[in-house]
């Protein structure tokens, strides 16, 4: 009868062994704790370092990552999963999010391969316009690598630096491009903004925003938008009577 019953489990065993081998299951229920992101995470990529198609861990672990803002390693997982299973992956509530995923990804594997600073601009523009400040710095860094004379650029990674409250950066970023070129306006304007507004330093941030504003009324500048002057006349103004 032990005989029996060990054989029994023994050949259980088996077959749950293989079965778990050659069907993996995605099973985040392990974790009690939903708090703890790394051992999931950590638990998800073994998954799918044994077995690298299986789509449903590969949204799972996306998920992981938007949640912990590691967006571009999101967006290639979501993008992979859709060219193994499309269908699947337009049923899953991620797919709210699939074109935008696909293109950034696509976007990104490009310019890497290319080493285009057009393609990398174009690819921290999509991320700044969407809010997701810390991939488009990435974006706008390896565009300057490849091209640092891009003046734009700079004050692009400056404001993508300041909307993530790393005004130290983005400090440093707008002086050196003030010193390369004391004339230029949004130099000026954004730097006395996150010196005045940012690291709380007001008399210095004035000194440029002085500068901005005589830059503004004195010089013939061409500014990004149209009609943006007066608004800009305005903002100095409310910022220089603070």
């Amino acid at each position: 009868m032990k005989i029996a019953k060990i054989l029994f489990l023994l050949t259980l065993f088996l077959f749950t062994g293989l079965y778990a081998k050659s069907f993996p299951v995605c099973k985040e229920y392990y974790y009690i704790n939903e708090n703890k992101t790394t051992e999931k995470s950590t638990f998800l990529e073994q998954i799918l370092k044994e077995n690298p198609e299986n789509v449903e861990c590969m949204l799972k672990l996306a998920s992981l990552y938007l949640r912990t803002n590691r967006v571009a390693r999101a967006f290639d997982l979501i993008r992979r999963a859709y060219t193994i299973d499309p269908e699947f992956v337009e049923k899953q509530k991620i797919s709210k999010i699939l074109d935008l995923a696909l293109r950034l990804s696509r976007l990104g594997e490009l310019a890497h391969k290319n080493r285009d600073p057009e393609l990398y601009n174009e690819l921290g523009d999509t991320y700044y316009e969407v809010g997701i400040f810390d991939e488009a710095a990435k974006a706008y860094t390896k565009s300057l690598a490849l091209d640092p004379k891009q003046s734009k650029i700079k004050i692009l990674l400056a404001l993508s630096y300041a909307n993530l409250g790393q005004y130290a950066k983005s400090e440093k970023v707008l002086r050196q491009l003030v010193t390369a070129e004391p004339y230029n306006f949004y130099a000026n304007y954004y730097l006395g903004k996150v010196l005045k507004n940012g690291l709380d330093e007001p008399k210095e941030g004035n000194i440029y925003l002085r500068m901005a504003s005589y830059i503004l009324n004195h010089t013939d500048i061409k500014l990004d938008k149209e009609g943006e002057k007066e608004f800009l006349k305005k903002d100095l103004q409310h910022e220089l009577e603070k």
